[in-house]
């Protein structure tokens, strides 16, 4: 059913009011009252505080449950580190995804974490008839896969046992934490026929400035192609890639 110009017109108009709620805090005005915001967007205490009870309920705002005051939520750190994070990398690894790609002639994948799940933010398809793909910014899980892994093992153990016991992964829990381990101490991980059968893929960390990582670098394709001489022939590209990239961020690398 479609909704009416009318209709329309009045979701963009609520839109646009909670975005003026939102552009209303700044670093010198972190807190604000009702009385302060209604000022602020010249709208009705009744209209202000029916947005910021949705903004609230989606963690855009947080109210102060002794100084009623709002201030800007947890959300909105969250959707800001995937955009900055986005952004930033995938300026970086542009040029470094677009060569591994024409040295081994398999799909590149750059991913970030999204809370406790992962996303491509960027992708270089295999030139090759045959070849594996993922949509950018679909949320799959960190247990299964590659780079899933390789974003995990560098996680705190209390997120790592969280994301294990919501995820109810294939692997039991002592035999993943070896894997995760592993993954540190190579920064490299492979998945053959784990999350999709007929598909495989190698990855390795991306580090920033200060030596954390920030996403994680894949090659992907079909199981038929990533047999095991065929993997240690691409794992040298994945990590010499991996370094430069992390590089370009910044990273002291000793390789």
């Amino acid at each position: 059913m479609r909704m009416s110009s009318t209709e329309q017109d009045k979701g963009i108009r609520s839109l646009q009011r909670a975005v003026d709620i939102l552009q209303c805090f700044t670093m010198e005005e972190g807190e604000l009252s009702l009385t302060e915001i209604s000022k602020k967007v010249n709208l009705a205490k009744s209209t202000v505080i029916r947005l910021l009870y949705t903004l609230e309920m989606n963690n855009f705002v947080e109210r102060d449950l002794v100084t009623f005051k709002y201030k800007l939520g947890k959300q909105l750190y969250f959707i800001g580190n995937i955009a900055g994070q986005s952004i930033e990398i995938r300026s970086a690894a542009k040029a470094t995804m677009e060569k591994l790609r024409d040295q081994t002639k398999e799909t590149v994948n750059l991913y970030v974490l999204d809370k406790e799940s992962r996303v491509c933010i960027q992708q270089f398809e295999s030139l090759q008839s045959i070849r594996h793909i993922v949509k950018i910014g679909e949320k799959l899980p960190l247990t299964l896969g590659a780079t899933g892994k390789v974003l995990l093992a560098y996680q705190s153990d209390d997120v790592i046992d969280k994301v294990i016991n919501s995820e109810n992964p294939k692997k039991n829990k002592s035999d993943l934490m070896r894997e995760l381990n592993l993954i540190v101490d190579e920064c490299f991980a492979q998945s053959i026929d784990e999350r999709e059968v007929g598909s495989s893929a190698i990855a390795t960390p991306i580090f920033d400035v200060n030596g954390d990582v920030i996403a994680a670098l894949s090659l992907s394709g079909p199981t038929s192609r990533f047999k095991k001489d065929v993997i240690e022939e691409l794992r040298d590209y994945l990590m010499d890639a991996g370094v430069e990239i992390s590089v370009n961020l910044g990273f002291q690398s000793d390789r």
